[in-house]
């Protein structure tokens, strides 16, 4: 339970909540409870990218063309619900679209040995040039009532899209926590020689990070073609450089190794606050990119502060203990010394 406590994830939380109530004293319409769920549903579409991002970020890797993925999963789903194809064969067109982006990135980065920014940054150019060619430059409107009715249906007031994305999150924090191969994420992100020496698949393991990563943004595809009933050319625009912002200061760390699916979930629902407390105060939309970097910037810092005082503490915890450990080595060695010096007398006499 400490554990939880001292997580990044539970600093950002308390965060939120903290900038919730701030804004609250403001505006008290942010505590309406439709409100919050509307910031949530809002979220999702980042969320969804960020935590395909997050098995990236994880094995020490970085994919700047998920939200281009995002888009041109989205003209795919488009032109699949037009064709007149079923929601759920639509959905799945759209899931597979992404799932085929993202290894075409794991192709180039795991077994030509592209690194993985240049890869991703070229990917990125020529998937938003392919939505361009599919399109003719033009956005896809007129999408079937079937994805809108599902977007709007809600339960208990929230929206059906909440729920479906809060059980993924569910199903996938269980099946990362149960399923053993799910570790290899952070033993390839920690060090990759220590892990193929331990006998783990590294190129397996990245691999499937760069094809979940597609996977996710095509989902995310889903939400955000329902949400606002087209696709418009600048669909994920800019929200590589975000999905990356969300991870990171969820706690996932650049270096590899770290962090969960709930560092992805809470990052993107912080930054997506952020912004809606700038329409709550007022504030100009010219400020949230600022505003969001320089709250994120803060948080890591005061994380890496506490992070490193903590560090020395049991650094000279440790150095503490094993001066101990000597002196006490250090008596027990003379202590048969003397023993014997007692006993030679008594044995003599005898």
């Amino acid at each position: 339970m400490m554990k939880v406590f001292k997580s990044r994830e539970f600093l950002v939380l308390v965060l939120l909540v903290v900038l919730i109530l701030s804004v609250a004293t403001v505006n008290k319409a942010v505590l309406n409870p439709i409100t919050l769920i509307n910031i949530v549903n809002s979220a999702l579409f980042l969320m969804l990218i960020a935590m395909g991002q997050m098995f990236v970020v994880q094995t020490r890797g970085i994919d700047v063309s998920v939200g281009a993925i995002a888009g041109i999963s989205a003209v795919i789903f488009g032109f699949a619900l037009n064709a007149g194809l079923p929601l759920p064969v639509a959905m799945l067109f759209a899931l597979l679209t992404g799932l085929v982006a993202g290894s075409i990135n794991a192709v180039g980065v795991v077994f030509v040995g592209i690194p993985p920014i240049i890869m991703t940054l070229g990917t990125l150019g020529a998937y938003r040039g392919f939505m361009r060619v599919l399109t003719g430059g033009s956005w896809i409107e007129s999408i079937p009532q079937s994805i809108k009715s599902l977007a709007v249906t809600r339960f208990f007031s929230v929206p059906l899209m909440v729920w479906a994305v809060a059980a993924l999150v569910v199903v996938v924090a269980v099946l990362l926590a149960r399923i053993k191969a799910a570790r290899n994420f952070y033993a390839v992100g920690d060090n990759y020689d220590g892990a193929y020496l331990l006998g783990i698949n590294v190129k397996a393991t990245r691999f499937a990070a760069f094809a979940l990563a597609g996977l996710f943004s095509g989902a995310a595809a889903i939400v955000f073609t329902g949400q606002i009933g087209f696709v418009p050319m600048q669909t994920g625009n800019g929200l590589e450089l975000k999905a990356i912002a969300a991870v990171v200061l969820g706690g996932v760390s650049l270096m590899g190794g770290t962090g969960s699916i709930w560092s992805a979930v809470i990052g993107a629902l912080f930054l997506t606050t952020v912004d809606s407390m700038m329409i709550f105060l007022k504030v100009p939309g010219s400020w949230n990119n600022a505003v969001a970097g320089a709250v994120l910037l803060a948080v890591v810092v005061f994380d890496y502060l506490i992070r490193r005082s903590v560090r020395r503490r049991q650094l000279a915890a440790r150095a503490a203990e094993m001066r101990r450990s000597e002196i006490e080595a250090e008596g027990a060695k003379s202590m048969p010394k003397s023993a014997n010096k007692t006993l030679q007398p008594t044995e003599a006499s005898s």
